[in-house]
């Protein structure tokens, strides 16, 4: 990936961020929504944002609010950064964290079940 489009993808992933936390005035949109990567093919025509969402009990529904809401995201994406054209805006629900604990969980539970054997 060239550095232009990581630059793209920096402004992008910044923009976004702030059209969700101070410009889309959704009730149904709370807690911390975190973009956390994006990416964006070379002719910009796509970006493939990826959300983070710390509310765990109505992940989906924000989830699906935040697509709900990706015309508006990406008409004021396009105010915020200027572009030859601004690219359709594709969200996927980003469970890196998620994943992450579960790994941690597992190696503690086998790092326990040693330990236990050893103790044997």
């Amino acid at each position: 990936m060239n550095t232009r489009l990581l630059k793209i993808n920096a402004e992008i992933q910044k923009a976004v961020s702030e059209v969700i936390l101070y410009d889309l005035n959704n009730p149904k949109i709370y807690g911390i929504v975190s973009i956390t990567k994006v990416d964006t093919t070379s002719d910009l025509s796509h970006c493939k944002i990826y959300v983070s969402i710390a509310e765990k009990e109505k992940q989906q529904d924000i989830f699906n609010e935040i697509k709900k809401a990706s015309s508006f995201i990406r008409k004021n994406l396009s105010k915020k950064v200027i572009l030859r054209k601004t690219p359709l805006l594709d969200f996927y629900l980003d469970n890196t964290v998620e994943n992450a604990q579960l790994i941690d969980e597992m190696i503690e539970k086998i790092a326990q079940l040693r330990g236990n054997e050893n103790n044997d």
